[in-house]
């Protein structure tokens, strides 16, 4: 048994704090049961870094519906490990890793073919899995689920390997041609995520379009061609854009209905819609126009284990820089507030992150 366990063990240091959600716009720090000793083949990782997701945000709001009370919310985050489970010997205690949050079975038709995200049996840290998520000091996860983190990497940064992973699944369901231009609508942190990817894999230009100023000028900074959504006519630009054929590609990180709505006269005949984003439960779009024009419409959802292994390489090796989407930062005791005023609209960094 490794040191650490058994002086937690031998102290009695069975409680930990976290992040409860006890139902909408009702979210606070308690003490609460620390998880068990990791099983076979799996960690303890002691969160440094989580990320405050949009989806978390609807689920603090009771948009979503997708979170339940009592439950822990924390699906992008990293750490170190504190303790390991027997048969684990590819991470060291100690060790800084990046933890995709998807268990999965493996054994599934998906999970047999590389497609562990819509695994039948899938469950998701943060997401379904009661108190055990990020927003926490500990948490339990597979060995085979941790990438470990590059020295010059900071745990902030390691934990945009799952937003990021999300980007590259987006793009790779849209398969953009290179040097063809893209389309995708919503600049928060998934959108921009969807456009890192899609300039690393050559399309261009990749136009992103948003209302908030701020994200505007983060799409140009990023290498974005930044559309005002509020005044821009998107039939008219991929008319002026495509010579009159539309735009091949749309990845739509919002998928409410105003947006998906936006996005199909926009769309060339035979082109494909990809939907990533997960807003509300339910959207309503013109069938007229997919139907005729034979165009495609797309979900993307999460990532494959091998996704989010090479966004968080993406990571370590500098491919992307995921710093600029990283603007706010505050303690686990002040989650609360900042949950408060980034649903009221008052906060428009990209990404928050809780430090532990």
């Amino acid at each position: 048994m490794p040191q650490e366990q058994q002086d937690r063990k031998a102290s009695g240091e069975s409680l930990m704090q976290a992040l409860v959600y006890h139902g909408p716009h009702e979210m606070r720090p308690e003490m609460v049961e620390r998880p068990p000793a990791p099983g076979a083949g799996e960690v303890l990782v002691r969160v440094k870094a989580v990320g405050v997701c949009g989806s978390d945000v609807h689920g603090y709001t009771g948009i979503s519906g997708r979170r339940t009370p009592g439950m822990v919310m924390g699906h992008e985050f990293a750490g170190i490990v504190a303790e390991a489970g027997e048969g684990v010997d590819s991470l060291q205690l100690g060790e800084r890793v990046t933890v995709n949050p998807l268990r999965y079975c493996g054994d599934c038709d998906s999970c047999r073919v590389g497609k562990e995200q819509i695994c039948r049996n899938r469950r998701t840290i943060g997401v379904n899995m009661g108190k055990m998520g990020g927003f926490a000091e500990y948490v339990v996860a597979p060995a085979s689920n941790c990438v470990p983190i590059a020295a010059s990497v900071t745990f902030a940064e390691g934990m945009m390997a799952e937003p990021l992973a999300v980007g590259l699944h987006a793009a790779r369901v849209a398969a953009p041609e290179a040097r063809q231009p893209v389309l995708v609508l919503g600049g928060g942190a998934i959108g921009l995520c969807v456009l890192l990817a899609c300039l690393e894999m050559d399309a261009q230009p990749v136009y992103v379009t948003d209302v908030v100023p701020h994200k505007l000028e983060m799409i140009a900074r990023l290498g974005g061609n930044p559309l005002d959504g509020n005044n821009i006519n998107l039939a008219a630009l991929a008319r002026a854009t495509t010579s009159g054929a539309g735009f091949p590609t749309i990845i739509d990180a919002v998928a409410d209905s105003s947006t998906i709505k936006q996005a199909l006269p926009a769309l060339a005949p035979g082109g494909t819609l990809v939907l990533v984003g997960l807003a509300k439960p339910q959207a309503e779009f013109a069938l007229y126009d997919l139907v005729t024009q034979e165009r495609s419409m797309k979900g993307s959802y999460a990532f494959s284990a091998d996704e989010f292994w090479e966004a968080a390489e993406w990571i370590n090796q500098g491919r992307v820089d995921v710093r600029p989407l990283l603007e706010a930062t505050c303690t686990l005791e002040e989650a609360t507030d900042m949950f408060k005023r980034k649903a009221a609209g008052e906060i428009d960094a990209v990404k928050i992150v809780v430090e532990l």
